[in-house]
């Protein structure tokens, strides 16, 4: 019952401004719950929000570290997870409006610490060309806000996944060949282990669904 109401919750409050008892009530509708069936589980709105927004960025955080695990080039780490929150944001449009509009990547700790993590060893190993790791990882944190914001609000094209990717990479000092051949390496590793591994993966048709978008 509780993962139901976590489920409603991100499907009413997905994007738009939570306003406690209204938003409650939309909540255990969606649900086809009581109030008293809410409140067993959560104090407020607030609380639920929050314990929601934690368990999100805990799962996405796991799935991610259960793919580095198969990688060891801080570039195609990089890589993976740029390409994992964005597509997820395109299999679930409810995922992706929850966490932008609850700024939910500039918020998480443990996604900023991987972030620069593998940016700093991609400057180790003489891959990334940049002036200062914060910086860089401005760029891709902002960069993947806003893809994710263009995927929400249509943008259903695999094909824009990877070419945001290939000019994040390319930002950080890689060619454009390097570049277009580690976003193809990195989604044919996503659609390789994420089945088994991200229990939100949901197979891709359409343009680019099937390899990366050259060039």
């Amino acid at each position: 019952m509780r993962a139901h109401l976590m489920q409603s919750i991100l499907s009413v409050c997905s994007g738009r401004k939570l306003t406690g008892s209204t938003v409650i009530e939309e909540v255990v509708r969606h649900a086809g719950v009581s109030r008293g069936t809410f409140y067993t589980y959560f104090d407020s709105l607030d609380e639920a929000v929050i314990q929601l927004a934690f368990e999100l960025a805990e799962e996405m955080t796991a799935g991610i570290g259960a793919l580095d695990d198969v990688i060891n080039d801080p570039v195609l780490r990089t890589a993976v997870g740029f390409q994992t929150f964005l597509m997820r944001a395109l299999m679930d449009a409810n995922w992706g409006a929850f966490i932008i509009h609850l700024d939910l990547l500039d918020e998480n700790a443990l996604v900023a610490t991987g972030v620069r993590g593998n940016i700093r060893r991609g400057i180790e190993a003489g891959e990334f060309n940049v002036e200062s790791v914060d910086t860089a990882a401005d760029l891709l944190m902002g960069a993947k806000h806003e893809a994710i914001r263009r995927i929400i609000a249509g943008q259903h094209d695999p094909a824009f996944i990877h070419s945001m990717t290939s000019m994040v990479l390319r930002a950080f000092g890689l060619s454009s060949w390097k570049a277009d051949k580690i976003v193809a390496e990195a989604y044919a590793l996503l659609c390789r282990e994420a089945p088994a591994k991200l229990g939100w993966w949901q197979p891709i048709d359409g343009p680019g669904g099937d390899a990366p978008a050259k060039g």
